[in-house]
């Protein structure tokens, strides 16, 4: 069986269900009971709820996993002391295996939670145990909070300059991919790169995709900063987080977020990865838009 925290969340889905389709049991931790339906329907064969400052929880929730996967959430001011205490619980637990959700960059210090999850590695790296530690890219899924103004205003829209080179992943990759070094050896004490793009996108270039894609106009736009932070998305979020969350987009403005190899996850996946065009197209049929050939 494998544990997995965080579990959720759109990544933790996607990992269950993945690994549902391998056959593997899964242990689905929620930190809130409302979580728990979801990651039911994603495919969990149970549910433990544990908070990441409660150890003696979280051990009982690893009991019988020979793997505990930790996907930690977003922007959380002490990251690092809840990726402490899932490491300690699994070891005391008598997991087999630890694997971490990080980041791609992580040596990249101007985006504070960057710093968190290069301290988590850190301390898996040390734990005593075999360590499997994934760095994915973003999303090429979080075009959704986009979506209605790609197709009605003709604006695709972040808070950094449209010129940054970003690399992306597909989320359905990304579970693929983990799903397939979980449950298989030999991929012990590995660090891997997780993006799927052959190459880093500007969003000018990103633009031009969803333009040919959904036969609109569609252009980039870069909001300012504050302007975005201040948007109904992420209203209620603590102050804390959001500080955090701003380093990234400020790093992003300045130099970017090109990293990761594609060939990795080809390797993982034993195929190409997804590229941008293609998932462009199956997101658009998926909300109901016909693509343009």
């Amino acid at each position: 069986m494998i544990a997995i925290t965080g579990a959720g969340g759109v990544t933790g889905r996607a990992v269950i269900a993945a690994l549902k389709a391998r056959g593997v049991a899964v242990c689905a931790v929620v930190t809130r009971a409302s979580s728990a339906a979801a990651c039911r329907d994603a495919g969990a064969d149970r549910t433990a709820l544990a908070t990441f400052a409660d150890r003696a929880a979280l051990v009982r929730a690893f009991a019988g996993a020979a793997t505990v996967f930790h996907i930690p959430p977003r922007m959380k001011p002490d990251e690092v002391q809840n990726g402490r205490n899932v490491i300690d619980a699994a070891v005391t637990a008598g997991v087999r295996t630890i694997a971490l959700h990080s980041v791609i960059n992580s040596q990249v210090s101007a985006i504070r939670f960057h710093n968190h999850k290069r301290a988590v590695e850190e301390l898996a790296m040390h734990a005593g145990l075999p360590w499997r530690i994934f760095q994915p890219t973003n999303y090429m899924q979080n075009v959704a909070w986009n979506w209605e103004r790609m197709i009605d205003a003709g604006e695709f829209v972040f808070p950094y300059s449209a010129d940054s080179l970003i690399s992306w992943l597909d989320l359905d990759d990304y579970a693929e991919a983990v799903a397939r070094v979980l449950t298989e050896p030999g991929w012990d004490y590995g660090v891997y790169e997780m993006a799927s793009a052959k190459t880093p996108l500007t969003r000018h270039e990103l633009a031009a995709i969803w333009s040919r894609v959904t036969g609109r106009a569609i252009r980039a736009v870069a909001m300012p900063l504050d302007a975005y932070m201040a948007l109904p998305h992420w209203a209620g979020r603590d102050p804390r987080e959001m500080a955090i969350l701003r380093t990234m987009f400020e790093e992003f403005d300045r130099h970017g977020a090109p990293g990761g190899n594609w060939r990795t996850l080809a390797l993982m996946l034993g195929r190409e990865p997804t590229q941008y065009e293609a998932f462009a197209r199956r997101f658009a049929q998926a909300r109901g838009l016909a693509p343009v050939h």
